[in-house]
This record gives structure tokens, C-alpha cells and sequence, in this order.
């Protein structure tokens, strides 16, 4: 599709213009005008015309210094100048900024239609152009995709990654060498296409196009893949390269937080599967170094069995107890601290300490019978989690939280419940009785109270509400004189319907069935 601006003060000339030229039947197939310089630049911001075609002296800003402008918000668009002036310096303006045709007025219709013509083949030609680099970079992008992908799955086959290399332009011969990086994202995975191309720009500052590869794992979207291919003195440890590499990781922050795990340098494409396994032993590392850090080929986590030390997890115990904060704080730090220091991996027995403290934790939240989406949550943190400093915090604030509530409700946590029943009990029948009616009587907030009352009893307000109403609809069904619609009524219940929906799901029956049951 080919748009045309045209920008010219004179209304009869605009006019002429557009009923005059058969933009159509030329190629143009969309055509747009504005009077003054400042209207042409709104139209530009919103529509990006193909063909901008200028009057020269106009009030305000002139032709020449709009399309000036316009050059730096538009560099493909083509210009054409028409004008009554042929001053030399308006024909020297019209060449410095590559106009296709300076066309004198009054406008001969053959030689605006040339011009015209001769700016759409020059567009043309760009696009050309474009798709074709395009289509290069896209096909580049591909045979370096070839290269890990062949580097994870048939490693053996090295006369196959020579050549894939050799043709991505990746590996020119034995003056290049090779370091595989491994980057971790502390993200989400939804966040994984955006820290890629985040992070694909920050390496363009780098290192030149055809000296790297950046792709997400095949398995595990919040992994990156990086192939280095640089001179000697680029990829060494001590390198300009190397430190910027990780100075990125090191001072990341929030949601693309990450950590860069390096391989040992190789020269040769039989060494490549050797740097890439250096560098999964190295990012294992992330364990105990945590976000925002780098590591390098001779780091290494310690994948071993740890066990908790009973005597600090009684203590834990006790110090939850007593609503201890700064000893129970005290003493996961301890924990943390050990397994750092021993450069502890994350396997399934360091996830198995935590997992039994964290027990402990909900044993005094008496949160056991946490809801479904809960649970789901939790396990996805366990799951998800990637470094000892993240069970460390979310477990040491778990454990404040708990000793905090514990502070607040007190030895009348209890008292409290057994108010709030005894208002129930008095208020049932009262249809518009709710959870705030019930936290005034007692000067809590609605949803501390929720929480309250869930912990000590094991369920809702709302349960619990509806269970006292179904058990006083039981008593009053055994009278045969009150009608269905009177039963749900002294309940609570305005709609006799949904009153006999909530009953067959607490009880499996209608309430006629369970008359009739109770009859016999």
C-alpha cells in the first residue's frame, strides 16, 4: 500500500491536486492533506505516508524546514517539492534532502504523475531491500538456532556443529574461541520472551551480531543459552567482555533479575559440548550465591544429602512457641548461613528441611486445612524455587507473620469465637446478617476476623452460618403445618428455591424428601 501527504496552504491548489491526478490508476492508494506544517506533522505522528508532496512557501513554517524535520521521523519517505519558485538555493535545499523532483508551478499533470511514479519505485525498492535483509538476519537466526540445538542433542556429531557454525558465521577457524554462558531468569516464565529480547539488546551493546547466540532452553523458558564466539583476549576471565557479561547480571534488578553461569573457553568445535556442560556445573551454583551474581566453571554447588540438626529444629519449635521472633529468626539465619557456607545445592533434601520447618510454621497457624488455591500456591513456590535466600526469606516470613497473629490474637482469640457464634445463634433468621454485622460485635475488622475464625474452628463464617441455618431448618420441617416457603423465611432465606438448593447440598435430600423421610 502506497500513501501520499499532500501539504499546501491554497485550498483551490489542494483541491485541483486531488480531483486533477489519478492516484488510483498511478498506485497511490491512499491520499491525505494538510494546509499548514504543523497539521502535516499530527498526520505523519498517526499515519506515516510513503509520499510526502510539499508546497514550498506556506505561512509558518516553510516546506524545506518541515520536511527537514521530517526526515528524522520518516528516513524512507520520499519528498516532492512544488512550487512558483525556482530559487537556486531552494533547488540546492530540495537535493540536500534527496527530493525525487522539484516541480515548478503551475503543476503540469504528466510531470507530477512522473514524479510521483518515480517515488513509489524507490519505495518499492527499499521494501525490497528490507525483506531481503530481513529474510538474511531470519536465516542467520536460524543456523545459529541449528547450532544449539545440534549442541544439546547429537553432541557427538562434530563434523555437523563445524559446519553449522561455520555457516551462521559464528566460528571462522582457529583464531576464534567458544565460551557457552547459562542465564537464569528469577522471573516468572511469562516474563521469559521479554527478559530474551531485554537482554539480546543489552548484548548488541557488546559484542557485534555475528559473535554471539542468545536462545531459551528448549525445556525450561526462564533458562537462556549463550554462545560466545570472540578473538582470545575478548573471552578471557579477566576481560573487558567478560566483566561487562557480569556487571549485567550483578546489577540486575526486580522482575529480570538473573544469574550468568560461564563455561571454560575452547578453540575447538569438539571442545563446544565440554564448555556447556562446565557451565551447567557451574550454574548449579545459583543455589547459594543467589540472583544477581555470576559464577564461573570452577564453581560448583555441593549436591549431596543434608539433614536438619534436631536439636535446632526443637529449638525452631520452641522458639515458635513462645512467640519468640528474634530467636526463631536467629535460628533460620543459622540454618542459611551453614548451607551457604557449605555451598549447598538445592536438591530434594535441603527442599525437605525447609519444607519440615515450614510445617512447624503452619502446625502454629493451625492453617492445615488451607484452602485448594492455597495449596496450589505453596506447592508452585516449592516447585518454582531456585535458591536457598528464597526458601530462607519466604520461610522467615512466614514465621513472623504467624508469631505476629499469634501477638495479636492472644488468650482471647477464642472468647472472641464463641461471641460471634452466640450472635449467630440469635441472629440467623436474619437475611441481610453478614461478616461485617458480625466483626462490629466484636470491634474486629471483617477480614480478620475471617481469619480468625477459620484457623480456630477449621471453617468459614459463611459455612458455619449456613450449617446452624440448615440445622434449625431440620427442627422446623418436622412441623407439617409450615410451609416450605415458612421454613426457609424463619432461617434466613428470602427465596424459598435457593433456600432448597443450599439444603439438598448440605444434607443430599429436598426438604420434602426429608420431611417425608422424618415422617415415617
Amino acid at each position: 500500500m502506497i500513501k501520499l501527504l499532500i501539504v499546501e496552504d491554497e485550498l483551490i491548489t489542494r483541491r485541483g491536486l486531488m480531483r486533477h491526478i489519478p492516484w488510483k490508476k498511478i498506485g497511490v492508494d491512499m491520499v491525505e492533506t494538510a494546509e499548514s506544517a504543523d497539521e502535516a506533522f499530527g498526520i505523519c505522528a498517526r499515519w506515516q505516508p510513503d509520499i510526502v508532496l510539499s508546497d514550498i512557501k506556506m505561512r509558518g513554517m516553510d516546506g524545506i524546514e518541515m520536511c527537514r524535520q521530517l526526515r528524522s521521523l520518516l528516513p524512507d519517505c520520499q519528498i516532492i517539492f512544488v512550487s512558483s519558485y525556482s530559487y537556486k538555493e531552494y533547488l540546492k535545499a530540495a537535493i540536500e534532502l534527496g527530493a525525487i523532483q522539484y516541480v515548478e508551478k503551475p503543476v503540469v499533470p504528466e510531470e507530477l504523475i512522473g514524479a510521483v511514479e518515480k517515488g513509489i519505485e524507490r519505495i518499492e525498492q527499499i521494501r525490497a531491500q528490507k525483506d531481503l535483509q530481513e529474510s538474511y538476519t531470519e536465516s542467520l537466526d536460524f543456523l545459529k538456532k541449528e547450532v544449539l540445538f545440534s549442541l544439546l542433542s547429537t553432541p557427538g556429531d562434530v563434523d555437523k556443529l563445524e559446519c553449522q557454525l561455520r555457516k551462521s558465521g559464528l566460528w571462522t577457524g582457529t583464531d576464534t574461541r567458544m565460551r557457552i554462558g547459562i542465564v537464569k531468569l528469577a522471573g516468572t516464565v511469562s516474563e521469559g520472551r521479554e527478559f530474551l529480547n531485554t537482554y539480546r539488546e543489552a548484548l548488541h551493546e557488546l559484542m557485534e551480531p555475528a559473535h554471539f547466540y542468545c536462545s531459551a532452553d528448549f525445556h525450561d523458558k526462564r533458562t537462556l543459552i549463550l554462545l560466545i564466539t570472540e578473538a582470545r583476549e575478548r573471552l578471557e576471565r579477566d576481560s573487558g567482555l567478560i566483566r561487562s557479561l557480569c556487571a549485567l547480571a550483578e546489577e540486575s534488578k526486580g522482575e529480570f533479575r538473573h544469574f550468568l553461569a560461564l563455561g571454560r573457553m575452547v578453540g575447538e568445535p569438539q571442545q563446544l559440548y565440554a564448555s556447556y556442560e562446565s557451565a551447567c556445573q557451574s550454574a548449579s551454583s545459583l543455589s547459594y550465591k543467589g540472583f544477581s551474581s555470576c559464577a564461573f566453571s570452577e564453581e560448583v554447588a555441593q549436591d549431596r544429602h543434608f539433614e536438619l540438626d534436631r536439636e535446632r529444629e526443637e529449638a525452631f519449635v520452641n522458639a515458635l512457641s513462645r512467640r519468640d521472633k528474634e530467636e526463631a529468626g536467629r535460628i533460620l539465619k543459622d540454618i542459611y548461613d551453614d548451607l551457604t557456607d557449605q555451598k549447598a545445592a538445592l536438591n530434594s533434601s535441603v527442599k525437605n528441611m525447609y519444607f519440615l520447618l515450614y510445617n512447624h510454621v503452619l502446625r502454629l497457624e493451625k492453617e492445615l486445612l488451607s484452602t485448594g488455591k492455597e495449596q496450589k500456591e505453596n506447592n508452585r513456590f516449592w516447585d518454582n524455587a531456585q535458591t536457598l535466600q528464597e526458601l530462607h526469606t519466604f520461610l522467615a516470613a512466614r514465621a513472623m507473620e504467624a508469631i505476629e497473629e499469634r501477638e495479636k490474637e492472644g488468650s482471647g482469640g477464642n472468647a472472641v469465637i464463641f461471641q460471634v457464634i452466640e450472635v449467630m445463634k440469635q441472629k440467623y433468621p436474619d437475611k441481610n446478617l453478614c461478616i461485617k454485622d458480625l466483626a462490629d460485635a466484636v470491634y474486629l475488622t471483617p477480614s480478620y476476623l475471617s481469619g480468625l475464625f477459620k484457623r480456630r474452628t477449621g471453617t468459614t463464617i459463611n459455612q458455619y452460618l449456613t450449617n446452624l441455618r440448615i440445622e434449625q431448618a431440620k427442627l422446623l420441617l418436622r412441623d407439617n403445618s409450615l410451609k416450605l416457603y415458612h421454613v426457609a423465611d424463619r432461617v434466613g432465606y428470602e427465596d424459598a428455591a435457593y433456600f432448597a438448593r443450599i439444603f439438598k447440598n448440605q444434607t443430599g435430600m429436598t426438604p420434602s424428601e426429608y420431611r417425608e423421610n422424618k415422617s415415617r
